[in-house]
């Protein structure tokens, strides 16, 4: 299997955005691994999630979740901690849809938090939500 390069080229005055780049390429290393991984169940604690199969347990119970709901849980599983506001959710999911909006995924985020725990997706004030997990693994 062959890596991928990319080739950045700064001049020696632009050393602010050469570091800029490289933590914006670091927040994202190794794509081809979560690439590989995207249908592994992910594991939180007693919260799992199985992409392949779209289901959701937790403490071993089925969850019942939209399939809406469930790809906005697991688009914010995927990366625990990152921001995304509710337009790139929106983006990430259903741009396509025409019986949802970008506005509706507070709504949709209440509909989890209700379901799975109010601590599971937290709010990031005037930025958006991200997934809070204390106990990260995958099977």
């Amino acid at each position: 299997m062959l890596g991928k390069f990319i080739i950045l080229s700064f001049r020696d005055d632009e050393k602010a955005l050469f570091s800029k780049a490289i933590s914006a390429l670091a927040s994202v290393a190794d794509l081809s691994t979560v690439a590989a991984s995207a249908d592994a169940p992910l594991l939180f604690g007693s919260l799992q999630i199985d992409p392949q199969r779209r289901l959701v347990w937790q403490s071993g119970q089925a969850v019942d979740l939209t399939p809406m709901e469930f790809d906005i849980l697991l688009l914010l599983a995927r990366r625990p901690g990152q921001v995304f506001t509710a337009r790139q959710i929106y983006e990430a999911i259903a741009a396509d849809s025409f019986d949802a909006s970008w506005t509706g995924i507070s709504s949709m985020v209440y509909k989890l938090r209700r379901k799975l725990g109010a601590s599971i997706i937290e709010t990031v004030r005037g930025h958006g939500y991200k997934f809070v997990a204390l106990s990260i693994s995958s099977k």
